[in-house]
């Protein structure tokens, strides 16, 4: 049997070839004539449920990663296989919409009441089908301009959407289409997997390694530069650069996909003094303080806003040391004892540089890059080739949509 990875491959060399057989016929019909939408369920009031918060749903990310357990009073109900698409700027423009399957066989969840729940009719429509469907540009963009309401709080109109008219092909094509698709973000979801095995890995050892030390005692500022972004807002224009907040960063890289975009003038303004290069490190300083990602490349240019800068860059046999530093459980809860704020907690550059770090011998150091480096240099591997599946993926998904793409003469 093939593997997902090969049958990805084989599909590409066809599609380009043009060997993707004869079409069946697509019908014109309303997106309600194959989606039930916000459909029935019951949760009784106080019953401690699964909740997905919108905060949970990474952009463009078809997996839920988490979700928490709470005291049902009100929201959106759905069942696994179910697709939630944020209905609220900007949640929607960032490309908050996923596939649920975090929930037990019968068991029923439960989120924000700005989810549209999408769930496929029975023998009319395939569940995967339908989650690429609604990710496609031929529903999200009618829903985004169908958005109506004030500035920064707008909301989708669900009768519009209902109401959409799109060719849809029969079922047995319908399951092609998210057989195909549903294989990159299968082996996204694996890589994933991987990689949080792998972290965990390196965790531990730094862990170990620290506890071990006897090094001499200092404060972060004193063996590395830290800068911050702007705490303006620059304007957002159409063609620039983007400007990543807490909300784009990743464990390893950045997410700009969902970034507001700022002009060139804005940009070297920002970052007259935080460049961000391969190998530094950010950290959220406002809302989610201490989220941590490791910049592995940089495949473009971004300013910064709110987010500490770890210039490892200058320093990089040191990079993986300060990385695992922060991500340290003794190194956490300093940092919560720093926070500061009382509707919304931040930590101030001040309190970043005075973090206290033991600093390693060179030998202590070397030996300890030699073990931890293959194991992020693996997951660098991953994280790119998870940015190659994506791109590949949403190249393909508006042509298998619209028919441009025919699927019928493959055996997925």
């Amino acid at each position: 049997m093939n593997t997902g990875q090969e049958r990805i491959n084989e599909f590409v060399i066809r599609e380009k070839r043009g060997r993707l057989g004869m079409r069946y016929e697509w019908t014109k019909k309303k997106l309600s004539d194959i989606v039930d939408f916000n459909p029935r369920e019951t949760i009784k009031k106080g019953t401690i449920a699964k909740k997905i918060p919108m905060d949970v749903l990474r952009p463009f990310y078809r997996d839920i990663p988490y979700y928490v357990e709470a005291c049902f009073s009100s929201g959106m109900k759905f069942r696994n296989g179910d697709t939630i698409m944020a209905r609220i700027t900007p949640c929607l423009e960032n490309g908050k919409t996923a596939q649920v399957s975090i929930l037990n066989d019968g068991e029923v969840g439960f989120g924000s009441t700005e989810y549209i729940v999408f769930r496929a009719k029975e023998e009319i429509a395939d569940k995967d089908y339908l989650y690429y469907l609604v990710c496609s540009p031929e529903v999200r963009e009618l829903a985004i301009k169908s958005m109506v309401g004030s500035s920064g709080r707008q909301r989708v109109q669900t009768d519009v959407v209902k109401n959409l008219e799109i060719n849809v092909p029969p079922l047995v094509e319908q399951e092609k289409i998210g057989s195909l698709l549903k294989l990159f973000d299968d082996k996204i979801a694996l890589n994933d997997r991987i990689n949080k095995n792998l972290e965990q890995q390196a965790q531990t050892l730094f862990d170990n390694f620290y506890d071990s030390l006897s090094g001499q005692s200092c404060i972060l500022s004193e063996i590395i530069d830290i800068r911050d972004g702007t705490h303006d807002s620059p304007k957002a224009t159409e063609h620039g650069y983007p400007l990543v907040t807490s909300k784009h960063l990743l464990p390893f890289g950045v997410d700009t996909s969902s970034a507001n975009i700022i002009s060139k003038a804005d940009y070297d303004k920002v970052n007259e003094r935080s460049k961000v290069n391969t190998g530094d490190i950010l950290i959220s300083m406002i809302g989610t303080v201490g989220l941590i990602s490791y910049v592995i490349d940089s495949p473009v240019e971004f300013a910064i806003k709110n987010v500490g800068l770890f210039k490892t860059s200058k320093h990089p046999s040191l990079d993986l040391y300060i990385l695992y530093y922060l991500k340290n459980k003794s190194t956490t809860q300093h940092m919560e004892k720093c926070l500061a704020g009382s509707t919304q907690k931040y930590i101030s550059l001040g309190e970043l540089r005075k973090l206290p770090i033991v600093v390693p011998s060179p030998d202590e150091l070397a030996a300890y890059n030699l073990v931890v480096r293959p194991i992020v240099s693996e997951i660098a591997l991953l994280v790119q080739e998870n940015r190659r599946l994506s791109n590949l993926r949403d190249t393909l998904l508006p042509k298998l949509m619209s028919g441009e793409l025919d699927v019928s003469g493959l055996d997925i």
